[in-house]
Formats: C-alpha cells, sequence, structure tokens
C-alpha cells in the first residue's frame, strides 16, 4: 500500500506545472537554465517534447560545441603512451559520435559508458 502511495505522488508531481523545479539540477548548469523568475527552464535542453525526453544532441552542441569541438578540447598528447586514458569524447570503437547523455546525464550522477567494458576513471569528470 505504502508503495502504491508513493508511485501515485511520485506521478502527480511529475504532472504539476512546478515539478520541474523540484528535479536535481547540476550546480554548473543552474546558472544557465533558470530563468529571471527563478524558475527552471527544462526547454533549455528538452525543447518543446514531451516530459522525459532525452535532449537532442543539438542543444548540448549550442552551448559546448560540436562533437569535433570537444574532442579537441580533451585531446589527450599523441605521445602520451598507455599511463594516459583515451579520449572519452573521441573513442576507439565510435569516434566523435557517442551521444553526449551516454555518460553526461542532468537529473542523475554521471557515469563513464566505456566502463560497461574498461575500467577508466577520468578524474577531471563532472560527475
Amino acid at each position: 500500500m505504502l508503495k502504491m502511495i508513493s508511485t501515485v505522488l511520485v506521478a502527480c508531481a511529475l504532472l504539476l506545472p512546478g515539478a520541474a523545479n523540484a528535479m536535481k539540477i547540476k550546480d554548473y548548469h543552474k546558472e544557465v537554465m533558470t530563468a529571471e523568475n527563478g524558475r527552471v527552464d527544462c526547454a533549455a535542453c528538452h525543447g518543446d517534447a514531451k516530459r522525459k525526453t532525452i535532449p537532442d544532441a543539438t542543444a548540448c552542441e549550442a552551448c559546448h560545441g560540436t562533437p569535433e569541438d570537444v574532442a579537441k578540447q580533451t585531446a589527450r598528447p599523441a605521445n602520451a603512451g598507455h599511463d594516459v586514458e583515451p579520449n572519452p569524447h573521441d573513442s576507439l570503437h565510435y569516434g566523435t559520435d557517442l551521444p553526449c547523455t551516454y555518460c553526461h546525464q542532468e537529473h542523475k550522477e554521471s557515469k563513464v559508458y566505456c566502463n560497461q567494458c574498461h575500467e577508466f576513471t577520468y578524474p577531471a569528470m563532472k560527475r
């Protein structure tokens, strides 16, 4: 019974106009996503799409640049050797084609997608 009540409360919260303002937002995005009235502008990332849709890559690119731009910013020195982890934005498997949201998540902890098979730490990754 308690589980059913909490499920209903969560469902109702998602339907209320101010529900988005209760969602967790990373500190470094709060300034960009918060309107002058203090309310979160979900459309900044989600556009006019339905709730709970994954943002389109163009939403990330509007602020962060193209995947190629991001890959250049995180490029590793050519002579770094095997002690340096590979560029997460220009992987040997996917190049620059892996969607941003596979690693970077706004409303929950981000994760390293490559760690499904590998063990990379990427200490500078904002989680």
